[in-house]
């Protein structure tokens, strides 16, 4: 865009009777120009019109108040975890397997993010480490046999913590599972 030049009068011709003594004092009544509010803001429209995006100000200079309104309002909405998210869960879990959030997430809980969903299904079926149950689609009673399952192994072996079991760098899990011949 091509800036324009303006030529604006700044200084406005003082009447003599205005202008201070020899001494320094102000005297009594000076009050401002007449014009200095009209030539201030016509300078500012001059400024505007040349600075400003076309679709903020009228024809005039002056400022369009809607160009300052938001476009789009957002209300947030908090999410809150239920039951009905939970039974969403267990069904997407048995539809798509224990891994398949991206599904999970857009035929079923398209509000929730896909960590979200996986830590939610690390809560329930109570094991840190989804990697054992890639691929697995459960029955909601076998979730919760599985959480029972993890659960005793966890608090024998002091690796359940924040509801689920957690691998510690011993490999007891690890090793507890090998012994017991399979998913935990």
């Amino acid at each position: 865009m091509a800036r324009k030049s303006i030529a604006v009068e700044t200084k406005a011709e003082v009447p003599e009777e205005w202008k201070r003594k020899a001494d320094g004092d102000v005297l009594e009544g000076v009050v401002a120009l007449p014009d200095h509010k009209k030539q201030r803001k016509e300078w500012a429209c001059a400024l505007r019109k040349l600075l400003s995006p076309p679709d903020m100000l009228h024809e005039d200079g002056t400022i369009k108040q809607v160009y300052f309104r938001p476009k789009k309002v957002v209300i947030h909405q908090p999410r809150r975890w239920g039951e009905d998210e939970k039974r969403k869960l267990i069904e997407g879990l048995a539809l798509y397997g224990v891994g398949g959030w991206r599904d999970i997430k857009s035929k079923l809980l398209p509000k929730w993010d896909e960590n979200t969903l996986r830590v939610k299904s690390c809560r329930l079926i109570g094991c840190q480490n989804l990697k054992r149950y890639a691929s697995w689609k459960p029955t909601r009673n076998q979730i919760e046999e599985a959480f029972k399952k993890n659960k005793k192994l966890g608090s024998s072996l002091g690796c359940w913590k924040a509801g689920m079991l957690v691998d510690n760098d011993n490999k007891d899990v690890e090793k507890a599972l090998e012994k017991m011949g399979g998913k935990s």
